[in-house]
């Protein structure tokens, strides 16, 4: 019988936890965490697609839109944030996992483990974003987490916005856990693992940035 590593309490005790998780040889339940945590991004997405979050855009011609077009915009959008979600958890769980994978030398699915943990950073986030939107009126580019205000404050351009926008306080807690996993799991030096984090992390905040920037409706 293999260790199962307790997500929730990795959050909140990652010393113990990522020591326990370097002792273990032989992981179990991970499949069955990894459909949880990508049915609970299903779930948080479908949420947010539900009250319109993300569809700022097209809300702007909803006066040219008949009922039934209206309807079946609704409809696409939250099938497309649905499939958008398990892709996106699939991305985020598996792809730094084998990019660490091929740079460090720790067992695939511990690598696994850890990304599982970034996840559920990235949907409480995207939990507690979801009544700003609401009562507050903050998207992406105005939560209070991101550096977005400031970079609004400034007046940058608009790619330089969605850029910091993408720099949150829980993309700071996810590199911070990644590295005190990593540290403990590890044989590298720590200046190898900060710069290992810190590249793959400016990696998604660029592409995150400039699939934002994209204006869809400009390409229909």
């Amino acid at each position: 019988m293999g260790y199962r590593v307790p997500l929730l309490r990795g959050l909140k005790e990652p010393y113990m936890i990522s020591h326990q998780l370097r002792k273990e040889e032989r992981l179990s339940g991970l499949w069955k965490q990894i459909l949880l945590i990508m049915l609970m991004s299903a779930l948080v997405f479908g949420l947010s697609a539900y009250f319109g979050i993300g569809s700022e855009q097209a809300s702007k011609s909803l006066t040219d839109m008949s009922r039934s077009e209206y309807e079946l915009y609704k409809l696409f959008f939250g099938g497309g944030q649905v499939v958008y979600s398990i892709i996106y958890a699939a991305i985020i769980i598996f792809l730094p996992s084998l990019l660490f994978w091929t740079l460090v030398d720790v067992e695939y699915q511990k690598l696994i483990s850890i990304q599982l943990m970034v996840m559920l950073i990235l949907l409480i986030e995207k939990a507690i974003n979801i009544p700003l939107f609401l009562f507050l009126g903050l998207n992406n580019e105005s939560s209070i987490f991101s550096l977005g205000i400031m970079a609004q404050a400034a007046s940058l351009p608009d790619l330089l916005v969605y850029t910091f926008s993408a720099i949150t306080l829980f993309k700071i807690w996810t590199v911070v856990l990644q590295y005190k996993y990593l540290r403990a799991v590890s044989e590298r030096s720590p200046r190898f693992l900060i710069f290992m984090l810190i590249g793959t992390h400016l990696f998604f905040v660029i592409v995150s940035a400039l699939l934002s920037s994209i204006q869809l409706e400009k390409l229909i």
